[in-house]
């Protein structure tokens, strides 16, 4: 495994993945276990760089127990060998912790990693892909877009954006001084902003256009997570935190140091200092969105092999993949689907995919989308 953009890869590659996180780290494995040649993988970062910018605080939703050895995979896994829980010794991981595991399966498995390399463009070419990255050009006849939600944060459209700080630049809540802060957004990074600051003190307004602290789905991709309604419930008895629901901020107005928090229906709030903005992410694919069609909720539109329906060859992993309605954006979801990705590209090689039947056996190969209705998905 190399990570050092210092050293060389081939001027054509196989597969190109771009993006070192679960997604990428987690399908170049599987492409090993097929013994597809020069297969890299691509990280502007570190690999994990996503989960290292976390705010120190935050820790993963789901929970990780080594439960491997009984055909039962760890949540957290990217492989049904390998095992969060029982790596970090932690059932809930910080982010640095969460990238230290992916650095070991990367290590293990042997996969091919050029850290500090940024792919700033993909372009078709002869019946490959060309790809404009900080090293130069490099051609793959695959391409796999593995790139997260995290590095991505938008604003929503908030007008007065500017004045507020957003969760994904947030290093600490040690590093907001206010005693009073308010958040805007209370879906899960609102509330784990919420209930950090309030740890440290602060008193803590949460305005929500809705109220997702009270949503009865039972998707934890469309409502809170059990962990974050567990904390939220627990430390709302003894900490200062606010939930105000039915609140359309539309926008913030400088005022001193801090902002006018303007509302829809006429309300307003002062706050003292730049406002925490929890107004989500926009999707990994917005590099390359050209080679990608979008349904009417922004998701990319997908083959059943997860393949771009615009641009054949080029695939997408991670939390932006979506069938059927359903979102597999959790790691437990997206994992399942890296096998059909590769399954897909080796069938294409001629490779023997025989190999693939134990991710059958381990609950790791999710080919069958009808598992998925209406009421509720059984991925």
């Amino acid at each position: 495994m190399i990570c050092d953009a210092e050293t060389g890869f081939p001027d054509h590659l196989s597969v190109a993945i771009v993006g070192a996180g679960p997604a990428g780290i987690g399908v170049a494995r599987v492409l090993r276990d097929l013994a597809i040649p020069d297969v890299w993988v691509f990280e502007r970062g570190q690999i994990g760089q996503s989960f290292r910018d976390w705010p120190k605080e935050t820790r993963l939703l789901t929970p990780s127990f080594p439960g491997n050895v009984f055909g039962v995979t760890d949540l957290n896994a990217i492989s049904f060998d390998s095992s969060p829980g029982w790596s970090l010794r932690s059932e809930h991981p910080s982010g640095a912790a969460y990238a230290q595991y992916l650095d070991q399966a990367a290590d293990m498995f042997g996969v091919n990693v050029q850290c500090g390399i940024d792919v700033r463009a993909v372009e078709p070419v002869d019946n490959a892909f060309k790809l404009e990255t900080s090293r130069g050009p490099v051609t793959a006849d695959y391409v796999i877009w593995a790139c997260g939600h995290f590095g991505a944060p938008t604003d929503a459209g908030l007008l007065g954006s500017e004045l507020g700080r957003h969760y994904g630049t947030v290093e600490s809540w040690d590093d907001i001084e206010e005693d009073e802060v308010f958040v805007i957004g209370g879906y899960e990074s609102g509330i784990d902003a919420a209930i950090g600051l309030a740890q440290k003190g602060k008193n803590v307004i949460v305005l929500d256009r809705g109220a997702p602290w009270l949503d009865g789905d039972k998707d934890p991709s469309r409502s809170l997570s059990p962990y974050t309604q567990q904390r939220l419930d627990t430390f709302r008895r003894c900490l200062s935190i606010t939930l105000l629901p039915d609140v359309e901020v539309i926008a913030l107005e400088q005022e001193g140091s801090g902002a006018h928090i303007l509302a829809a229906d006429g309300r307003s709030w002062l706050s003292d200092g730049p406002p925490v903005l929890a107004t989500g992410f926009v999707g990994g694919t917005q590099r390359v969105s050209q080679w990608f069609e979008y349904g009417e909720d922004g998701v990319p539109l997908l083959t059943a092999q997860d393949e771009s329906t615009a641009m054949p060859g080029l695939f997408l992993v991670g939390p932006e993949v979506s069938h059927q309605g359903h979102l597999f954006c959790f790691i437990y979801k997206f994992r399942q689907r890296f096998a059909v990705v590769a399954r897909a590209i080796a069938a294409r090689m001629g490779a023997d995919t025989s190999v693939l039947e134990m991710y059958y056996e381990n609950n790791m190969f999710l080919d069958d989308l009808t598992c998925c209705d209406d009421d509720k998905c059984l991925c």
